[in-house]
């Protein structure tokens, strides 16, 4: 009889256990097909000779479903987390690609913000699926759209942290080959990452090197790192392009670039400036006020200090400029 019974609440856990995976596979988005335009911002004829491939940050929407549950993946087969992405997509390709490069942006299952706040453990539990979506969108890009040309890698935040999974695993070497520049802001590179990928993980060491990966991420103060982020032995000073502790005055700082509701553009605003200097690999602007992008909500993970909402815009002009710098630079030295 006490075997039986055992046997039967054995039986009880592992149906508990697999109604409970069968619940979490349920709550798993469809994949997006990207032969399907739907899953691409704005697909349009490239007319430039450099394509920036870009990977939005995290902007989901729906923290829950009508039932409550927690969601751990944005579903961009709903418009209303496509539209999510349309701004910061917007953003970035009219401050950065407009008259100047091709801009190819897919929509992928996001991490939420819910897991973020979960912690490490979950972040990497979870990350499989916005990687894996990157790294199919990124082969249908160099199948079906790329056409053989050079190409820049640009993330912000979690678009940055897929970014750095797809060099490390999700192009080949003649891809790689091709990659002028990969500008991963508001993310972190490990010194493990880096001995373990030293031919994918290139930190840029000045202005106009190739192959390389430009990363920063701004505070006002030190003790203001994310603890998402707070282990990086990469930094690079956008500004004077150097990586030790010599400092940008605000005059080398170019302006920002803003979006304008009055016009419905994208302005570049030169008088907005601050200096910057590196330490400890981190970008320290103890100039700007602090309260500027403080979200209460995120205390925790960005507090009061941490400019992570404002890196993808806060040296625009700058970047914009370099990106031309490094175009110039490797289609240069490809035909001289």
């Amino acid at each position: 009889m006490k075997v039986c019974r055992s046997l039967f609440l054995v039986l009880l856990l592992l149906l508990g256990a697999c109604s409970k995976q069968d619940k979490y596979d349920k709550l798993i988005p469809p994949a997006p097909d990207y032969a399907d335009a739907t899953y691409w911002y704005e697909l349009s004829s490239p007319d430039k000779a450099v394509d920036i491939f870009y990977v939005y940050p995290t902007v989901g929407t729906i923290p829950t479903n009508a039932q409550g549950d927690t969601l751990d993946y944005t579903n961009v087969d709903q418009l209303r987390e496509r539209e999510a992405a349309v701004d910061n997509q917007r953003f970035n390709r009219e401050a950065y690609a407009s008259g100047r490069f091709n801009f190819f942006a897919p929509y992928y299952r996001q991490i939420t913000m819910a897991v973020y706040e979960s912690g490490p453990e979950a972040i990497e539990a979870k990350s499989a699926i916005p990687r894996e979506d990157i790294r199919r969108a990124f082969a249908y890009y160099m199948d079906h759209l790329n056409g053989g040309r050079p190409f820049m890698l640009l993330g912000h935040s979690q678009g940055s942290a897929v970014l750095i999974d797809l060099l490390k695993h999700g192009m080949t070497q003649e891809q790689f080959s091709r990659l002028i520049a990969a500008y991963l802001i508001g993310y972190q590179i490990t010194q493990e990452e880096l001995d373990r990928y030293p031919e994918r993980l290139r930190p840029a060491t000045g202005p106009n090197d190739t192959g390389v990966i430009i990363l920063y991420n701004s505070l006002t103060d030190p003790a203001a790192k994310s603890p998402l982020m707070d282990r990086s032995v990469v930094g690079i000073n956008p500004l004077n392009w150097r990586t030790d502790g010599t400092p940008a005055s605000r005059s080398e700082h170019h302006g920002i670039i803003r979006y304008n509701p009055q016009t419905d553009t994208y302005d570049e605003i030169p008088d907005y400036t601050t200096g910057a200097r590196l330490e400890d690999h981190y970008l320290i602007c103890s100039d700007i006020d602090p309260q500027e992008c403080y979200i209460e909500a995120y205390k925790t993970l960005f507090p009061l200090g941490n400019l992570h909402f404002m890196d993808s815009w806060l040296y625009a002009v700058n970047l914009r400029e370099n990106m031309i710098l490094r175009s110039e630079t490797y289609l240069s030295a490809r035909h001289p």
